[in-house]
């Protein structure tokens, strides 16, 4: 029985003992390609931390922004996001136990909503709601 090592020393004493470079179509590192399918795409660069693009908020707004954790006049988009990500935080219904946490957690939920509410009317309208 032919062992690991007696096959591999058959492959090098085969590849070296032909004229081509063994090295000519090896590629130890691709570059910026990548191979999908049968074609060859450049590689997309790292992906960079975007600024945030922030607009001039009405000073009865900044601690609706504030409730939300976020600076204020950035997208409505990402007080969507941040209002979803503190609702499923601080959900009344995430606690079974206690009914004075989730009575204050209701409260935390609402000023939330009313938060959020309050920014997309802005964002809609131009008016800010009282």
């Amino acid at each position: 029985m032919e062992s690991r090592y007696d096959r591999l020393g058959d492959i090098l004493r085969d590849r070296l003992a032909s004229d081509e470079d063994p090295f000519e179509s090896w590629e130890p590192h691709a570059g910026k390609k990548r191979t999908a399918g049968n074609v060859n795409e450049r590689t997309p660069p790292p992906g960079r931390m975007a600024t945030r693009k922030r607009i001039a908020v009405p000073d009865e707004l900044v601690e609706d922004f504030r409730v939300l954790g976020l600076p204020p006049g950035v997208s409505a988009d990402e007080c969507k996001a941040a209002w979803k990500h503190l609702l499923k935080k601080h959900h009344p219904d995430r606690n079974d136990g206690d009914p004075a946490v989730q009575a204050r957690q209701a409260q935390i939920t609402a000023r939330l909503t009313d938060s959020y509410r309050k920014i997309l009317t802005w964002y809609e309208s131009g008016a800010v709601p009282s």
